[in-house]
């Protein structure tokens, strides 16, 4: 009996320092692979023009939710605030004359699409003779416009859809629900901070508590018309008229003024070539798979998704987000 006892608790000793080697092999290539973004573990690909082209522009891709998330191993940062964070150091170091942002996302976090967007305007601003296009995917949706907004020049396919400027909050509330099924919450706060509580699924939102939630999002929707306005020289009224949250076409965006052209990478291709008196080929900064994608079939450049976006907190949060883009 004890020769099987033995044996067993070998071969759990055994699995677990297997665990042990695997967990740690996957910390040094989530280590390789994602925070360190001069570690040469990226790829230049070549996105469009022509191939092995000398004079070369950027594409910094955004693609999905705009979030931020973090690594549940180690907990290192990542996600498309830092993706575009590395583009800009990479172009920075690299012998790159433009950029081409790549917009294909509904939005996503107030906070995360207003650092990308303040990240290019001081790009531009530190590098006034490096011109910087935007080019929509399928849509460019509130965050997703408001970053589009931070280059000198927008393209929209003729298929992209555009807007739904505005700010939105929401959340769950299941308090008829709790009470048909007897269900309580115990909330103890002190009667000095009546609203420390406010949002919570079992109980209906005060007038007090609707109107602190309006003023803040009147606010960030200035912030966003603010936005508009710098980067695409609009009045405010201008501005407001298509500010409604609603969403529009191509041609519709450009009679609006919310874009300047409507074409693909080719109108891009010749927007470079005008600006900068030469022919251009376009490239990305790409990961290469680490040990992670290996192991769990991860893909290297993978965007956040909405679930990330709508997780990344423990409750409801302030988005540029259109909800029918998901």
């Amino acid at each position: 009996m004890s020769f099987f006892v033995a044996i067993f608790l070998g071969l759990l000793l055994f699995v677990s320092a297997g665990l042990n080697v695997l967990l740690l092999l996957l910390s040094v290539g989530t280590l390789a692979g994602g925070i360190d973004p001069d570690g040469g573990n990226y790829d230049e690909v070549h996105v469009a023009g022509q191939i092995g082209g000398e004079h070369k522009v950027l594409q910094i891709a955004i693609r999905g939710a705009i979030a931020e998330g973090a690594n549940p191993l180690i907990g290192a940062s990542g996600g498309t605030v830092s993706a575009v964070h590395r583009a800009l150091r990479y172009a920075r170091a690299e012998d790159v004359e433009g950029l081409l942002l790549y917009i294909d996302s509904p939005g996503g976090g107030v906070t995360d699409s207003d650092r990308i967007y303040q990240m290019l305007r001081r790009f531009r601003q530190h590098n006034p003779d490096l011109p910087v296009a935007a080019l929509y995917g399928d849509m460019a949706a509130s965050g997703g416009y408001y970053v589009a907004v931070a280059a000198e020049h927008i393209i929209s396919r003729r298929t992209s859809i555009s807007g739904s400027i505005g700010v939105i909050m929401s959340a769950w509330n299941f308090a008829k629900l709790a009470k048909d099924f007897g269900v309580e919450q115990v909330a103890i706060k002190s009667e000095r901070t009546p609203y420390k509580d406010m949002l919570s699924p079992t109980r209906a939102l005060t007038d007090g508590e609707r109107t602190m939630l309006t003023s803040i999002v009147d606010e960030l929707y200035d912030q966003f018309v603010a936005v508009v306005m710098e980067g695409r020289g609009m009045d405010k009224d201008a501005v407001e008229s298509v500010a409604n949250g609603g969403i529009y076409t191509a041609k519709q965006s450009l009679a609006n003024g919310l874009i300047d052209d409507i074409g693909d990478y080719q109108t891009a291709l010749d927007w470079f070539g005008a600006r900068l008196g030469h022919e251009v080929t376009i490239v990305e900064q790409r990961r290469r798979a680490g040990l992670a994608d290996l192991l769990f079939g991860m893909r290297a450049d993978s965007a956040p998704s909405v679930a990330q976006l709508l997780t990344t907190s423990t409750g409801p949060r302030f988005l540029y987000f259109w909800q029918g883009g998901r």
